[in-house]
């Protein structure tokens, strides 16, 4: 027993001199840094934080940010900052999801800049955080920028509640004077109410509207229960977002937070210039895979023009496209022209292969979210696009024709922060619409660059390789279970006693292959919103028709051909499902160019 005592005594001893120094590391820290006055790049931490972690973090991926990022913008009379280090408040592992939350408080933030509200995240997803805080510059003494709230009001407390958790939460609303709004709620571990001066409200005419945008966090407990997410500005253009979270009752639809606006009269003041332009592109452009079964590859649209695409016009005889697309219309409507394929056959079949030695991206550079971010649009062009896949359970049928059209335009958009030109979120293009994603959820090349996947013949990009369904939400429920019930009772059907069915949808294959566009060596910035670059606009961006034809075969013929080879009693449900797929899916026509896209001057339209 003496030695097991001794043993004991032993680790305790090690395990405070664990803490005493962390503790001491912590207040070093505190006291001595001074990186959120500079551009170093704060530290990678694991993005999943347990009770015992150090309560000093910061969210980041690997790699240093271009050396422009402005610090701090003005809105135009109130001045923000992103923060990037971050101290525990309160954690717990009950709730949903099941390894629960943990809020924090941002710090080492420069001088005189003020706290706006606390930021949360889920345990168990690696949330990237820049949230902001602000220095009034009206130079107004009496109705400056900023304001202390008048009062706190509580809004939920996790005392008696029976989960995971060292201390009580305690969430609470500021009440704003009169002609201010509140824009962050404040946590803390104590049921007495935080101090007046901790936070800061904000004047209605720097705040706008926003949303709830994604969930982080609740619990179910009737009257006490709770969610927590994060928002996003209602409208566009300038408002700009904090990060700070929004906590509501179950059930509530109305909340009390706003969002900042610029009001600037220049509102692009911390846009990057060409040369950062270039830099930020070196260093965030993804390595995109092709599928290593893909047939139809990107080139360049010269390439295309080059190679014998036609013009088609009404009542005009189709004639080549002339250079860099100089006769193609640019006052039109989308179905008044299209371009075609060449019609010699072996030219057409060269020219749907695509030339990917040759390929490049064609890069759109616009400021989103008052000017604090970039988006670099980067849209790739295949002259082709193959067939679909259809999933039905275990079953995985080729489309044949149906999904095949001339011209395929597909686009990532990277989101970088000009606090601090950090890469914050990905879109990626998915057939008609597409899913935004957080850094930490990609794999990295050279720890900046995200690899992206290019599915087989679709062309659709994700974030890793396997197999994505989509299009599920288009097809009856009924359907699916009357088409399930009879997969298991047909004994022709290759499905067995204990296989999974694999899902319903149109079915997109990732994979890494050595087909690699690396788009940091061939890419080209076709145009910069906020700048007069009009020299660099290539004329086919103007170009308002379509770039390709609308598909002519039967869809109803081509259906029964694929129907036909599925066992009888399977028929008529296959074909009730595949007609209820809407044409976005299946790609019945040419598609518009990037310019002429909803997204080009407003957002990126994601999947539902």
């Amino acid at each position: 027993m003496w030695w097991y005592m001794r043993m004991n005594t032993k680790i305790s001893a090690i395990r405070f001199s664990v803490q005493f120094v962390r503790t001491i590391i912590i207040i070093f820290h505190i006291l001595f840094d001074t990186s959120c006055a500079s551009d170093e790049f704060p530290r990678k931490i694991s993005p999943n934080i347990g009770f015992n972690d150090p309560p000093v973090l910061s969210f980041d991926i690997q790699g240093p940010p271009p050396v422009y990022p402005a610090g701090s913008i003005d809105l135009g009379g109130l001045e923000v900052y992103g923060t990037l280090y971050f101290l525990k408040i309160w954690d717990t592992l009950g709730g949903n999801p099941k390894d629960g939350a943990t809020f924090y408080e941002p710090y080492a933030f420069p001088p005189d800049f003020k706290l706006l509200g606390h930021y949360c995240r889920p345990n168990d997803v690696p949330f990237p955080a820049a949230v902001l805080v602000a220095k009034d510059t009206t130079g107004d003494p009496n109705h400056g920028a900023l304001k202390r709230p008048i009062d706190y009001t509580l809004m939920w407390t996790s005392k008696g509640v029976n989960f995971g958790q060292y201390d009580d939460g305690y969430i609470w609303l500021p009440i704003p004077p009169n002609g201010y709004k509140a824009v962050g709620h404040i946590v803390t571990t104590t049921p007495e109410k935080p101090s007046l001066d901790k936070i800061m409200c904000v004047r209605l005419d720097f705040t706008d509207l926003v949303e709830v945008d994604k969930w982080i966090w609740g619990v179910k407990m009737g009257r006490r229960s709770i969610d927590v997410s994060t928002t996003k500005p209602v409208t566009r253009g300038l408002s700009v977002p904090i990060g700070t979270f929004l906590a509501r009752a179950k059930g509530s639809e109305t909340h009390n937070l706003a969002c900042l606006k610029m009001v600037q009269k220049d509102p692009y003041l911390a846009m990057p210039n060409s040369l950062q332009i270039s830099r930020m592109i070196n260093l965030y452009s993804p390595w995109v895979y092709l599928h290593p079964d893909e047939e139809f590859f990107p080139s360049t649209v010269l390439w295309f023009f080059e190679n014998g695409a036609e013009l088609h016009e009404k009542n005009i005889i189709p004639q080549p496209v002339i250079n860099n697309g100089e006769n193609l219309p640019t006052n039109g409507t989308q179905d008044d022209a299209f371009l075609d394929l060449p019609p010699n056959q072996p030219q057409k079949d060269k020219v749907k292969k695509g030339f990917l030695n040759d390929a490049i991206a064609y890069i759109h550079v616009k400021p989103e979210l008052g000017g604090t971010f970039t988006d670099l649009a980067i849209w790739l062009y295949y002259p082709f696009n193959g067939g679909g896949k259809l999933q039905l359970g275990p079953l995985a049928i080729n489309l044949g024709k149906i999904g095949e059209h001339v011209s395929d335009w597909e686009h990532i958009t990277l989101r970088i922060d000009n606090y601090h030109g950090i890469l914050k979120e990905i879109y990626l293009s998915q057939h008609a619409a597409g899913k935004w994603l957080t850094a930490p959820e990609f794999e990295f090349i050279n720890g900046t660059r995200p690899v992206v996947y290019s599915s087989l013949h679709g062309h659709a990009h994700y974030a890793t390789p396997n197999y994505h369904l989509h299009g599920r939400s288009y097809i009856d429920p009924m359907d699916i279970e009357e088409f399930n019930e009879l997969l298991e009772m047909d004994l022709e059907s290759p499905i067995t006693g204990g296989e999974k069915f694999l899902g319903f949808g149109v079915r997109d294959d990732t994979a890494k292959s050595n087909y690699v566009m690396d788009i940091a060596s061939s890419y080209n910035v076709v145009y910069v919103d906020y700048k007069k670059f009009d020299s660099l606009m290539v004329p086919w961006l103007n170009y308002t028709g379509r770039w390709g034809p609308k598909i002519t075969y039967g869809f109803t013929k081509e259906v029964t051909k694929i129907a036909n080879k599925l066992p009888a009693k399977m028929r008529n449900v296959a074909m009730r499902m595949l007609h209820k797929l809407p044409p976005e899916l299946l790609g019945e026509e040419g598609p518009e160019g990037p310019k002429m896209k909803d997204s080009w001057t407003g957002d990126e339209k994601v999947k539902l």
